[in-house]
C-alpha cells in the first residue's frame, strides 16, 4: 500500500511539472507574438491591420 501511495505520489508530481512547463511555455509565446505586433514588425494572421493602423 504505501508503494502504491509513493508511486501514485511521483506520477502526480510529474504531470504537475510537465503542466506547469506547458504553461510557461505557451505563455512565452503568446508573450513574444504580442511584443511583435505591438511594435508593427508582423502583421496578425487574416487580417491586414496592425496596432498602428487602429
Amino acid at each position: 500500500m504505501k508503494t502504491l501511495l509513493i508511486v501514485a505520489a511521483i506520477i502526480v508530481f510529474l504531470v504537475h511539472g510537465f503542466v506547469m512547463y506547458c504553461c510557461i511555455k505557451v505563455g512565452a509565446e503568446s508573450e513574444k507574438n504580442y511584443d511583435e505586433l505591438a511594435k508593427g514588425v508582423r502583421k496578425e494572421k487574416g487580417s491586414k491591420k496592425t496596432l498602428e493602423t487602429m
